[in-house]
């Protein structure tokens, strides 16, 4: 069962209205409001059909519609006479006194032309737009991930809102907090399934009061159409939300479309060598980037910094860069300074927002002193978890107190090493992030961004940053998870469940010690840790090479030991592979005694409730039960194949059966509206990885 949450008492809901021939007869005090959902209930606003808020009204609409099994009649302000639901915005509709501060907004009642009305007031438009899902999740009962986890309504005849309903919401701790959907395998071929999922999404971010996407795409055009801003970005800007981009698109002017802006865009046949001397044409390349976001009139947070033609230092892609740290440094330098000053001459707004994102190798240049920012009181230093294991770097470390606008940008998952499947960092782990990064500013954090991939794996996670990010100080994991679980299945359950998500979470093997006072589980080993194992381990073992430490660093990294993280001292071993079998097998029974429960938790569930259960804890712990068991029984395999060659087959064979239970697991939780979600996987496919382990006993 979905509970609806008292709001610490603000408020009661009454389903106590009867209905005959259109009568409607109330059993409750006369001072409540009964709201009359039968044919004739109206949402007043002024809002138009070419504004974002208008958007969160038919959501209000369709809310309203599935609650009641009755539509709602759209107004403007003017007509109101009749009891309905009035959607104000404080700078532009003058009938209430104007609430103040930043997306600050107001669920209440209140008479207006004499009769009692339901007010949904918000400081400016995307406060509006979050007292609408406000009002939609406390007095309706549509909870936020509503579409993610096919939830359907009791339906209900009418809704009676105590005369005591007055939730006032103040303005967030956290300015902008932005979601980051980032090497999206499943979630674009989904995305284009249908409208709902392409747009959806959006929506369910604004429910949690998410007020900003990070994005990137090739370039800004379409098409080859100068100037014309991507489907995709203006679908994001016109549901009111803030634009940014990402670290290797700095003013969504990615380096990888160099070549098709010369001759797609200038229509030139020989494209500009991509070199530092030509400066020039970086520039001209710069400000047609900018030209566009502008004239579309995005709201934008403007990331400025230099990179390569992808995820890379620019030196990977300019043959020209010079070769000291230093030098590159100054060269960032400049070409940082250089975009600032594009986007003012641009847009001629001073107070624009900027955002400079110190990740990998700006946080290895920003750590010993090489970067030289621009003195802007509206530049944010958004400083990155460190890669592959998430918690603050070495910049933040040794960053001492400043009057700087800070960000952050948090991984929940990582494409290569990181989560992709089955949630692994936790929110605990979230917040411990950001309390660490909190004093090292005099200001409060003023920027946030999760990375989240395909989105569908990481609900409760982004939920929980959501939740923070508005309330920095007052916000708790623990109660946040109780809450969120009474929510989605049940206040009787919600303790239970609570539990076993931290369970969870703690069964994940960690290959080695914390090093960093106050972070939960440092290290950790995420599923495509045992992926790359699991192909690496593949290749040695039909190579018959049989090194106790067989497990080598990705191509390129920076840090010694980053791609693994284990320390065999660690797992009571003296090489990877006792440490793999060790904390393999520990885990793989700390994952068994958690599917246990949470299959006992899942017969007792039913409905959304039951589905979003297996989906968001249950299937996770018995895919990562069988990664466990996968990776073990194959390093076994390795460890016995120089001297036993039939109990390595043995031992691939289950390596093999395992891995196909937990793609069983996985698969089983296709619910709608992700029927074929997993399919759609490229960056691990377990399809792939199991016929590639069948190799080794050919």
């Amino acid at each position: 069962m979905f509970c609806k949450k008292d709001n610490q008492n603000l408020f009661r809901l009454f389903i106590s209205v009867l209905i005959t021939g259109g009568i409607i007869v109330s059993s409750i005090a006369k001072a409540d409001i009964v709201i009359p959902f039968k044919k004739n209930i109206t949402i007043y606003t002024s809002t138009t059909e070419t504004e974002p808020l208008y958007k969160a009204v038919l959501a209000l609409q369709r809310d309203i519609e599935k609650v009641t099994g009755s539509k709602a009649h759209i107004k403007d302000l003017s007509a109101i006479k009749e009891p309905g639901i009035v959607v104000l915005n404080s700078v532009k509709d003058k009938l209430q006194q104007a609430l103040i501060g930043w997306e600050a907004h107001h669920v209440y009642t209140t008479k207006i032309n004499d009769v009692e009305q339901v007010i949904l007031q918000g400081a400016d438009s995307r406060g509006t737009i979050y007292a609408i899902y406000e009002f939609s999740e406390k007095v309706l009962g549509v909870p936020p991930l509503w579409y993610f986890i096919n939830w359907k309504p009791s339906s209900q005849k009418a809704i009676t809102v105590s005369s005591a309903l007055d939730i006032k919401v103040n303005e967030p701790t956290v300015k902008y907090r932005a979601w980051f959907p980032n090497d999206m395998d499943m979630f674009s071929p989904w995305r284009r399934l249908n409208k709902d999922n392409k747009e959806l999404w959006l929506e369910t971010a604004l429910r949690h009061k998410i007020n900003t996407i990070e994005y990137y795409e090739q370039g800004t055009y379409s098409d080859k159409t100068a100037y014309k801003l991507s489907d995709n970005f203006r679908l994001i800007s016109s549901y009111g939300l803030v634009l940014t981009t990402h670290h290797h698109s700095p003013l969504n002017a990615t380096f990888r479309a160099w070549e098709d802006f010369w001759k797609g865009i200038k229509k030139v046949e020989l494209v500009p060598e991509l070199s530092l001397k030509n400066e020039d044409k970086i520039e001209e390349f710069w400000r047609y980037h900018i030209e566009t976001l502008h004239r579309a009139n995005a709201e934008m947070i403007w990331v400025i910094g230099f990179r390569a033609a992808g995820d890379h230092p620019f030196w990977k892609t300019f043959k020209d860069a010079p070769g000291s740290m230093k030098e590159r440094g100054a060269v960032i330098s400049r070409m940082i300074k250089k975009q600032r000053d594009l986007v003012l001459e641009i847009t001629g707004n001073p107070e624009v927002q900027f955002r400079s994102i110190f990740y990998n190798e700006l946080s290895d240049l920003m750590a010993e002193g090489y970067i030289d920012l621009p003195n802007d009181p509206n530049l944010i230093w958004n400083y990155v978890a460190s890669r592959r294991d998430h918690f603050p770097n070495l910049d933040v470390q040794k960053l001492n107190t400043t009057g700087n606008n800070l960000g952050y940008y948090f991984n929940y998952q990582f494409t290569s090493t990181g989560s992709h499947f089955a949630a692994g960092e936790g929110p605990w782990k979230m917040e411990d992030n950001y309390r660490y990064l909190a004093p090292k500013s005099t200001k409060p954090i003023l920027f946030s961004v999760v990375n989240a991939g395909n989105l569908r794996e990481f609900v409760m996670e982004l939920a929980a940053n959501a939740k923070m990010m508005w309330d920095f100080n007052d916000y708790r994991t623990d109660a946040f998870l109780t809450d969120f679980c009474r929510q989605y299945y049940g206040a009787d359950k919600a303790d239970r469940i609570s539990q076993l998500y931290r369970s969870y979470y703690m069964a994940y093997w960690q290959p080695r010690k914390a090093d960093l006072q106050g972070i939960d589980r440092q290290y950790i080993f995420q599923d495509l840790r045992y992926w790359r194992a699991i192909e690496g381990l593949v290749k040695v073992i039909k190579e018959k090479k049989y090194d106790l430490n067989p497990l080598k660093e990705m191509g390129g990294e920076q840090i010694q030991n980053r791609t693994y993280q284990i320390v065999p001292a660690d797992n009571g071993a003296e090489n990877q592979v006792d440490a793999i079998i060790n904390g393999t097998a520990k885990a793989a029974d700390a994952f068994k005694k958690i599917m246990g429960e949470c299959d006992e938790v899942y017969n007792g569930l039913n409905g959304a409730s039951k589905d979003f259960f297996d989906t968001n804890l249950r299937g996770p712990a018995h895919f990562m039960y069988g990664l466990n068991t996968s990776l073990w029984n194959l390093t076994k395999a390795f460890k016995e194949g120089s001297t036993d060659k039939g109990k390595q087959t043995s031992l691939v064979k289950q390596a093999i059966h395992e891995l196909e239970q937990a793609q069983k697991a996985l698969y089983s939780t296709q619910y709608p509206p992700f029927e074929s979600w997993y399919s759609n996987s490229t960056i691990f496919n377990l399809s792939k990885t199991i016929n590639l382990l069948k190799t080794v006993n050919q």
